[in-house]
């Protein structure tokens, strides 16, 4: 997945929350319900290629290629506020946080 945008453009926009956001360990996916009724499925490995966090942002513009396990999974996922999601990989990675509006982005490249 490849997207243009930065991701720190998305803290300045407000998405409103999920109605739900379901864990699917066996097809390794996140599934979101937004309140217009759309449905996301994000892989996990497509999230974990996202990452917003600086430690990934500073490999990412350094051109450092980064090579993640095609079996990489979600452990966990928690609230961050109200704002959006942490997420927590098989990795061992979890500094990084998706905001309700890039998750919604993602959902529409994904």
């Amino acid at each position: 997945m490849t997207t243009n945008a930065n991701p720190r453009e998305y803290l300045r926009h407000t998405v409103a929350a999920p109605d739900g956001v379901h864990l699917n360990r066996r097809m390794r996916e996140v599934e979101i319900s937004w309140p217009d009724g759309r449905t996301d499925k994000l892989s996990c490995l497509a999230l974990r290629a996202a990452c917003a966090c600086s430690s990934c942002l500073h490999a990412k513009r350094s051109g450092r290629l980064a090579l993640y396990d095609a079996d990489i999974t979600i452990v966990d996922a928690k609230p961050f506020g109200v704002s959006g999601l942490q997420l927590f990989f098989s990795d061992g990675h979890s500094r990084g946080v998706f905001p309700w509006a890039y998750l919604r982005e993602l959902g529409e490249v994904e």
